[in-house]
């Protein structure tokens, strides 16, 4: 269709169509204005991740393993039926407490120390691995501020002892007259032989409510033999 002078159909005055206004702007502009957008989505992308990973610095959970709980098992603490009175004990009641400490990267490294229920009582730190390393110490220390001298109790010898002594009464009794008085009332442990070094001390539960403690097997004197009668001679 023709326009212009001429014509019957008058002249229109149409905007550019890559932009609304009047004035048309470069091709430029529009990179401009992607590359804008686009470095506004990295930068809260970035700051996005950085807020989490300083949340996630706060509140690590490695901070919170360091701090002192009741080994699990062991009076007071999780999976055990002793220990759990809103009121103290009236007595020093030996336990376990125990950490873990980061030592490197995705590495923890276990702690102990003794505790009293009845007490703030709390004794030195021994690393180890437990299962009886560094555990057992930590548990002697305890019975140590709850019985002085326990290791003087007169000790069972043999592995089936262990169960069949606390269940019968005449066996029971037998053994626990040596004891100091008012000790078995206590919670006083029971002393036994280990069959391997570093057997770990067995914590009390709801059918045998003491530590058992394990100690190293006294060495076997050597038996002297008779002389030679040819060498009297």
């Amino acid at each position: 269709m023709r326009t212009g002078p001429g014509s019957s159909t008058p002249p229109t005055n149409r905007p550019c169509s890559r932009t609304r206004s009047a004035k048309c702007s470069p091709p430029e502009a529009g990179h401009r204005d992607r590359h804008r957008r686009r470095a506004g989505r990295s930068t809260s992308t970035a700051t996005y991740y950085w807020r989490v990973r300083n949340a996630r610095t706060r509140h690590r959970p490695e901070r919170a393993a360091q701090a002192w709980h009741i080994q699990p098992g062991h009076p007071g603490g999780a999976y055990s039926d002793l220990g759990h009175e809103l009121d103290p004990p009236a007595h020093h009641t030996p336990t376990l407490l125990s950490r873990s400490r980061p030592t490197g990267r995705r590495g923890e490294k276990p702690e102990f120390r003794g505790g009293c229920l009845a007490c703030p009582w709390e004794g030195p730190v021994h690393c180890g691995d437990g299962f009886g390393d560094g555990d057992n110490e930590a548990v002697e220390q305890a019975h140590y501020h709850a019985f002085p001298g326990w290791r003087t109790l007169p000790p069972i010898t043999t592995v089936e002892d262990r169960w069949a002594v606390p269940r019968s009464r005449s066996r029971w009794a037998q053994l626990t007259a040596r004891y100091p008085a008012g000790w078995i009332d206590q919670g006083a442990p029971v002393v036994a032989w280990s069959r391997y070094r570093r057997e770990a001390h067995a914590p009390p539960h709801a059918g045998r409510p003491r530590y058992e403690l394990r100690v190293p097997r006294p060495p076997v004197g050597r038996v002297r033999r008779p002389a030679d009668q040819g060498a009297l001679f």
